[in-house]
């Protein structure tokens, strides 16, 4: 191996280059350790990490071109992958911003791969672009760098390129990482057993309620499979106790709320609408997904989305104006919350007996998302007698079956939206989606995501990225010992 032309270049010039590789493996180690922050805005932590990936590679460009003006020594080290992939990315998240990811032409999310199909995702043109661009430029100075006697840094040059175009690195651990929320961004993990599926995404001061289509990442749904997955196989088996729903249904809300980030205003925002205080400026936004025909809004995910929002305001209460505060008590049960100081008279909504507690309940969830009350919600259709067993006996009529397994769920529960929760849990294994009832009443208007599943995706691109260039630029380093600049 040759090192001529790299021990006659002073420290400066390869400490610069060194430093900033060194950064990005910084960074990658950061993100697997301690997470990503989800936002709506340019705080999202994937948009951050594009960023510094842009300035990085552009300022190692410059740094490896400029001392060697004259010559074409600078230009062949130059990471070319990391320059061209970060512009590719910035211009295409320049897209999404503009006109957004529902109507971006050049991206169609595909999850078959999960959260890794970013080539699938992306539109053919801008792939052939990305590898047309890359063998333009990589190919060119790697035979340069071999024919000048670099044979290592020529051949990683290729190998790290071929491997990139190739797609031949191992999924990212990022999935793993810790997931944290803003306010602008409260998604809800729906449990699903699939690589793919639906979340709620509770509304903000610039957007309603969202239904999105998702891949599925593995530290969402961490706590959310783990507990409430256990809970249907064990209710299907009918070997669960009437504690079990709200224990696990805690312990999910409970993990979700150490990983929200609110402010102040935030909290207030999210609990005048939950709250349904007159003039919310959370209750003018339209709600961004569709229903079904034939279906109400009485369904199992949205009580389990509806359940987290209020905990998230409940464990917040200290941050909330006076007149929010005290009304807290109207949709938990003070007898079994700690925490109200001021506690009504007037009991939760819902805190009734038999089928009134169960209409009061849902009037108050159409009238959350300001839609008109169907009757299939109010009365459900009648059913056939069968036998309970949350009831532990036969069923007389459907009037019977809802009032008597409405008082029993508000028995094991601690708010209007754990008792409906609870109820719908029940409802779905021992009747099923009949009745207008169905498990995620909103449904995504399109499988194309949104910019948060899109940068979620797009990991694995500057992942595979990251450790191309790794490779390409490896012999800087080893140039660098034997110069005496890392001594």
């Amino acid at each position: 191996m040759a090192f001529p032309s790299m021990r006659t270049l002073e420290a400066s010039e390869n400490a610069g280059p060194i430093a900033l590789m060194l950064v990005l493996g910084l960074i990658h180690r950061s993100l697997k350790t301690r997470g990503f922050t989800l936002s709506r805005s340019p705080l999202s932590t994937d948009v951050i990490v594009m960023g510094l990936l842009v300035l990085i590679s552009n300022a190692w460009a410059l740094m490896v071109t400029l001392p060697s003006r004259g010559s074409s020594s600078g230009f062949l080290t130059v990471p070319w992958i990391a320059v061209i992939f970060s512009w590719l990315y910035a211009s295409n998240l320049a897209s999404v911003f503009l006109y957004g990811g529902s109507t971006s032409e050049i991206w169609k999310m595909d999850c078959s791969n999960g959260p890794f199909g970013w080539r699938a995702s992306l539109n053919p043109h801008c792939i052939s672009a990305l590898s047309l661009g890359l063998l333009a430029t990589q190919v060119p100075c790697s035979v340069t760098l071999i024919l000048e006697g670099n044979l290592i840094q020529g051949t990683l040059s290729i190998a790290g390129l071929a491997l990139f175009l190739l797609s031949a690195f191992p999924y990212n651990e990022y999935v793993s990482a810790p997931h944290r929320y803003r306010g602008d961004m409260l998604r809800i993990a729906l449990p699903t057993s699939h690589i793919e599926g639906t979340v709620y995404v509770l509304p903000s001061r610039n957007c309603g309620f969202e239904a999105v289509w998702s891949p599925k990442v593995r530290s969402e749904h961490r706590q959310t499979d783990s507990e409430m997955m256990a809970l249907f196989s064990s209710m299907r088996t009918g070997s669960y106790s009437l504690s079990e729903p709200l224990r696990r249904l805690r312990t999910t809300m409970s993990a979700f709320n150490e990983n929200v980030i609110l402010s102040d205003q935030e909290v207030n925002d999210l609990a005048e609408w939950v709250l349904m205080e007159p003039g919310s400026n959370l209750a003018t936004h339209s709600t961004q997904a569709k229903r079904p025909s034939n279906v109400h809004l009485i369904g199992r995910d949205l009580m389990y989305a509806l359940a987290h929002a209020e905990y998230l305001i409940f464990m917040r209460k200290d941050a909330l104006r006076p007149s929010l505060r005290k009304r807290l008590g109207s949709l938990r049960e003070t007898r079994r919350s700690g925490g109200l100081e001021e506690q009504d008279s007037v009991p939760a909504v819902g805190y009734r007996e038999g089928t009134a507690g169960y209409q009061d309940a849902v009037r108050y969830v159409y009238g959350l998302f300001n839609e008109t009350i169907d009757t299939s919600a109010l009365e459900p259709p009648a059913l056939p007698s069968h036998m309970s067993f949350a009831l532990g006996r036969q069923t007389e009529s459907t009037e019977d079956y809802v009032g008597s397994l409405w008082t029993l769920c508000l028995q094991h529960s601690e708010s209007t939206f754990s008792a409906m929760y609870i109820f719908c849990c029940v409802w779905f294994i021992e009747v099923g989606n009949v009745g207008g009832f169905h498990i995620f009443p909103f449904q995504c208007h399109s499988h194309r995501g949104d910019l948060t599943t899109w940068q979620i995706i797009w990991r694995q691109g500057w992942y595979e990225c990251l450790v191309a260039q790794l490779i390409t630029s490896s012999p800087l380093v080893a140039f660098a010992f034997a110069a005496g600049v890392l001594q």
